[in-house]
């Protein structure tokens, strides 16, 4: 089957794009019951639905629980950068002492 020439393609394919205008209400309330209507229909795919959110939703929680909170974050930041300010302390002491030795 021969394709049409680009030009008639193109002509086509214009009519076909969607339109960007909002749903009426109805529409909305049409899709609404479809949905109701769908999923009353099988309770099973409710629950298993419902199972995998409560699923997720607890891995998300054990994400949460097993990171620090802000004022636990701000200590560990508060003493790392002790730690970090102490061990200068003892590296320009170290080094001071043994280039004092040196030159003795």
């Amino acid at each position: 089957m021969a394709q049409p020439p680009p030009e008639e393609s193109r002509s086509t394919n214009d009519g076909k794009k969607k339109s960007k205008r909002m749903p009426s209400a109805r529409e909305l309330d049409d899709h609404a019951n479809r949905s109701r209507n769908r999923n009353s229909n099988s309770p099973d795919v409710t629950s298993a639905k419902l199972d995998a959110i409560h699923s997720r939703l607890l891995h998300l929680e054990m994400k949460l629980d097993s990171k620090p909170s802000y004022p636990q974050a701000l200590g560990i930041g508060i003493a790392s950068a002790g730690v970090w300010n102490a061990g200068l302390h003892l590296w320009n002491f170290v080094r001071q002492a043994t280039s004092s030795s040196h030159s003795s």
